[in-house]
């Protein structure tokens, strides 16, 4: 599991040493932007894209930012508010819940979410029994204290209406304080992993009658799963025509979502004639593998494209990175629930360290966001448009976070309306001159309503105009470029207190068995320290991964925290039991 971490530090060391909205308005002027020779500083874009957040759940309480409303507080049954409400609370544990993110829920969320959305379906979503497609079965210990309880009963019942501060993610503060934080950052769908991440690498999510026909396949929020292939034109095809170059950078194993979106299942790889390789990723966040034009080019252009995230790190040491990147994580480090946030954080924090440690940090930009809100509560209503010759339609999906991180970014935070589209834009104009993913100009035309990288404004229900941000525009090419933020990346994850066999957060005996993730071999003079309630466990300070503890009853916390070469980390995001 610790293996890209390990890898990541081994070459830092080296280098210092050597969607879709239904609508909108398309401004044809705008359509085509400065090509690279306008912005030479930026010679490399990394999307770094982890999973199912929302926005109010990262940062709803950053300072300046467009967080959570005082006094928020969210019906368990929107059609019966004296049932009571959940207020939003501060969520200290590692491993979350969250909830159903398909365009179902999506609308159960919203309240509606065309014709009205009154941001209030949450909680009840999240207790609805389907949320849960195997009942009270759980897949991974990561989520004893959460989805298994959530389904029965407990205080953690509602914990879509969790956020996290600081305390549990503070290197993904420290990057909102030190370069962009937008707050109003949508995806291109209103759905779940699988169409966003098709949206993110092809602007379009669709279903087939032909799978080797394009003209065959029309608009889908919730495609069917990829047992075969997808006919339609990608960013890298556009890529490969321009003479850009480009890799998916994805992790090994299986991947955490479910289909289509559901809270929790066993997680699983593709299988079928065209399942994706040992040493690649599922098709849920990969999904270069899966398209025709990229099946066409054959293997050796497939492993040449499609690399496991270890090559990243070599990629860096060795000046050979390409001029776009996509990061794809696999599960442990992907934030998905059940997956942990400091596992992912971590992740996240040493590829970027990679970057800021060797000579790419002064031309490179990366942008950091979470591909769908994973049913955790957003307060802010996704803009709705029209679709082309009128009628309503979902949008934009629900908000997410994003920073833009880089060394000509403009800190602060950014209040202007974003589609995750425009990444797709950006990277158009910076080194395709601006060209569209345009179906016809590709050769493969298609029956999508609209060619979504265009948009720069969406018509909205009420005869209203959303201007959409640029990207380009959160840059200051002549100021002295910012200096690296490098960060610790050593904080153990994965944090576990189990004290019993059933996995509950209430505990039946009064021993506790709490154990975490080693941060790898190549990392000495470490020692693991435990805290329970703030104050170290002695008996858990040490180099093994594992201790017990009887803190007799109440309702305890622990935290990790890793002590390399004489240097703390931070604490982890927590574990919490119960003793009678």
């Amino acid at each position: 599991m610790w293996r890209l971490l390990e890898v990541a530090r081994y070459f830092m060391s080296y280098c210092l040493r050597a969607g879709m909205v239904l609508a909108a308005v398309v401004s044809p002027a705008a359509t085509r932007a400065a090509a690279v020779s306008a912005v030479p500083q930026i010679q490399h874009v990394i999307i770094i894209m982890q999973e199912n957040r929302s926005f109010d759940s990262y940062f709803g309480t950053f300072p300046g930012a467009n967080g959570i409303p005082s006094g928020t507080c969210v019906p368990v049954v929107p059609s019966k508010p004296q049932q009571g409400c959940v207020a939003p609370f501060h969520n200290i544990l590692d491993a979350n819940a969250g909830s159903n993110h398909n365009p179902y829920d999506a609308v159960l969320d919203l309240d509606d979410g065309v014709h009205k959305a009154l941001m209030d379906g949450f909680v009840a979503d999240q207790a609805h029994p389907t949320n849960n497609d195997q009942g009270t079965t759980c897949y991974s210990p990561y989520i004893q204290q959460t989805t298994c309880w959530v389904v029965k009963s407990g205080p953690l019942i509602h914990d879509v209406m969790g956020y996290h501060t600081d305390a549990e993610i503070p290197n993904y503060w420290a990057y909102a304080r030190h370069f962009r934080l937008h707050d109003a950052m949508f995806p291109g769908v209103r759905s779940y992993s699988l169409p966003s991440h098709l949206q993110l690498t092809s602007e379009w999510s669709a279903n087939c009658t032909n799978n080797t026909k394009a003209s065959t396949c029309t608009t889908n929020l919730n495609p069917p799963l990829p047992t075969h292939q997808y006919p339609w034109v990608s960013l890298f095809q556009l890529l490969d025509t321009k003479q850009v170059s480009w890799r998916v950078y994805n992790g090994a194993g299986g991947e955490a979502d479910c289909d289509p979106g559901e809270m929790n299942c066993a997680p699983a790889g593709l299988t079928g004639p065209f399942a994706p390789t040992a040493d690649e990723v599922s098709y849920f966040w990969d999904t270069a593998p899966m398209f025709s034009y990229v099946k066409a080019q054959g293997k050796a252009y497939l492993a040449a494209h499609d690399v496991h995230t270890d090559q990243f790190l070599l990629d860096v040491a060795h000046g050979a990175l390409p001029q776009v990147s996509w990061l794809v994580p696999q599960q442990d480090f992907s934030e998905h629930p059940p997956f942990g946030v400091t596992l992912g954080m971590n992740y996240v924090t040493s590829v970027i360290n990679a970057v800021m440690q060797s000579p790419y940090w002064g031309n490179t930009v990366i942008f950091l966001s979470w591909d769908d809100w994973g049913g955790f509560y957003d307060h802010v209503v996704p803009p709705v448009t029209l679709q082309p010759g009128g009628g309503a339609a979902y949008g934009l999906g629900l908000r997410v976070p994003a920073i833009t991180i880089g060394a000509y970014v403009i800190p602060g935070i950014d209040h202007a309306v974003y589609s995750q589209d425009g990444y797709a834009r950006f990277i158009e104009d910076l080194f395709a001159g601006g060209a569209r993913l345009d179906p016809a100009a590709l050769g493969n035309p298609d029956a999508r309503p609209f060619i979504a990288d265009s948009l720069t404004s969406l018509a909205t229900l009420d005869g209203g105009t959303v201007q959409l941000g640029n990207l380009m525009n959160v840059f200051d090419f002549t100021r002295a470029p910012l200096p690296p933020l490098v960060l610790p990346d050593t904080t153990p994850g994965g944090l576990l207190a189990i004290c019993s066999t059933a996995w509950a957060a209430i505990c039946t005996s009064p021993t506790v068995n709490l154990s975490w993730q080693a941060l790898g071999a190549r990392i000495t003079g470490v020692t693991y320290h435990i805290t329970r309630d703030g104050t170290e466990v002695p008996g858990c300070a040490g180099t093994a991964i594992t201790c017990t503890d009887q803190p007799g009853s109440g309702t305890h916390v622990y935290r990790a925290y890793a002590v390399v070469n004489g240097v703390a980390s931070p604490q982890s995001a927590a574990a919490q039991i119960t003793e009678p």
